[in-house]
Order: structure tokens, then sequence, then C-alpha cells
């Protein structure tokens, strides 16, 4: 759900302030005090709204609005943070992928959260299901880049494999070619390795000079 109201307008930083004032019971009139007093709040009540100060309703439609939704937030993180807490131990739970273990219990709370949906028109449960998306894209990126280490770690193996095949087939072949006792003679004579094995494998191909170029008319 989009807010346009003075609070919802407050810079991120401003408004996370005011919910943990909030959350701590600072006085209302505390707090607007201190919001009015911001030069940040200040500038953006000046630019939309005439210069007028934030106000006790303002504040007690945020406490029933925004409010209300980052402390749903917060409880969700929390639940999450917990799960994510021992890494190490899930970690071995879920052989290494953390983010598995996440979409799990993300899907579980999803399952939960309809449990107790009586089909009704539900606002709270519409809140807890926004965040719950929000957190769940992040949850996807960790997957995704879970798989692609994942892709990368195969393709990894599969050239260090290949690389392994390659060098046993030259050592077969090496070892073929030494059965020739020319072979076998141009590598281990000390006179003149380089012409035994031109007789074996034959003359060097010569080059020929590249020809003149062509003439642009």
């Amino acid at each position: 759900m989009t807010r346009n109201g003075k609070i919802a307008r407050l810079p991120r930083e401003v408004r996370t302030q005011l919910n943990r004032r909030l959350s701590e019971g600072e006085p209302g009139f505390r707090i607007l005090e201190w919001l009015n007093s911001l030069p940040d709040v200040r500038a953006i009540l000046h630019s939309d709204f005439a210069s007028r100060d934030i106000n006790h309703q303002n504040l007690s439609d945020w406490r029933n609005g925004g409010y209300t939704e980052w402390l749903s937030q917060q409880e969700a993180l929390s639940e999450l943070s917990e799960l994510a807490a021992n890494a190490c131990e899930v970690a071995g739970v879920v052989n290494g992928r953390i983010s598995d273990h996440l979409a799990t219990a993300l899907a579980a709370r999803y399952a939960a959260e309809f449990a107790h949906w009586t089909g009704g028109d539900d606002e709270a449960l519409h809140r807890r299901l926004r965040i719950l998306r929000e957190i769940c894209q992040d949850i996807v990126e960790l997957r995704r880049g879970d798989h692609e280490a994942a892709r990368l770690q195969i393709e990894q193996a599969r050239l260090d494999q290949d690389r392994e095949k390659t060098e046993a087939d030259v050592v077969q072949y090496f070892l073929r070619w030494i059965q020739y006792p020319k072979v076998r003679e141009a590598i281990l004579s000390p006179d003149d390795p380089e012409k035994l094995l031109r007789e074996v494998l034959g003359p060097e191909p010569q080059s020929k000079p590249p020809g003149p170029l062509p003439q642009v008319s």
C-alpha cells in the first residue's frame, strides 16, 4: 500500500528513527517537537504541505498505518534472523545451502498466515503478505546466487576432468611413440636428436613467403 501523508513523504532514515521512538514509548508531543525541528522535514513540509507542521492527527494516522506495518516487518525479519543465527548448524542440515532452508521457513510462514485466514478482506493479512513477498524476493536472489555458484563449480570440475584426460592422452601418445627404436634413439642420443626425429617424422613443412599486396585501384 502506497502512503502519501506527511510522515510517509519523509526520508526513510527519519521514518525509521520515528518508528523506533514509537516502539520505545516516547511521548507524542516530544516526537512531534523532534520531527518538526529537523531540516529535512521542514524542507518537505515547506515544498509539499505549505509549511504546515506534522500534528497529533498525522502521528496517530502513522501509528495505525506505517508504524504497524513496520512492526510486522520487524517481526518477520526477527524470525528469519533467528533461523539464520546458527549458520554453521543450518548449513549442515541443508547441505550447505541456507537459502533453501530460509525458503522452506518462508513457505511455512505463508502456510501459517493462510491457515488463520477466514476468507474475509483482512487488511492486516494483506499487510503481512506484502512484507513476506518483499522477503521472498531477497531469498529468490540468494537462491539464484547459490545455484549459479553450484553451476560454476560443476563446470570447473568438468574442465578439470577434461584437462586430466588430455594430459593422460598425451602420456599414452608418447608411450606409443617411444616404442619405435628410432624415436627412442632420438630422445636418448646425445649426438643429434633433431636429425633422428626428422628422419622419423619427416621434414618440417616450409611456409611460403607471402605474395605482394594487391594494388588498390
